[in-house]
């Protein structure tokens, strides 16, 4: 889990990567999480814009255009993932599963 420098960190470089950007496309590849991500959560949040980055303890937020917020926590990774789909870059997932190798709650790859 990434402590408050880290998290830091990681504000400023998406403050310079997003800020004044528009959310193009959401990828939600668990919505199996502690508390529930809503079935329109992707619709809230495509089409804005990120007017500003900030940060609150260990919580990154984003606000939005109709000042709207995310509110973004690293969890244990301490990552997220930009995709520039001007490039076309390729994406791969790769997910275990029943490994007797990896435990099964933290069993995903990217």
């Amino acid at each position: 889990m990434p402590e408050l420098p880290e998290v830091e960190i990681v504000k400023r470089s998406l403050k310079n990567k997003v800020n004044n950007k528009k959310i193009k496309k959401i990828i939600i590849t668990n919505r199996d999480l502690r508390f529930k991500i809503q079935k329109n959560f992707e619709n809230l949040l495509e089409g804005r814009s990120i007017t500003n980055v900030s940060r609150f303890s260990k919580y990154i937020i984003l606000t939005l255009d109709n000042l709207n917020h995310c509110l973004i926590h690293l969890g244990m990774s301490g990552t997220l993932h930009l995709i520039n789909y001007k490039k076309k870059e390729k994406i791969t997932n790769l997910s275990f599963y029943n490994s007797k190798i990896l435990p099964k709650k933290h069993n995903h790859v990217k």
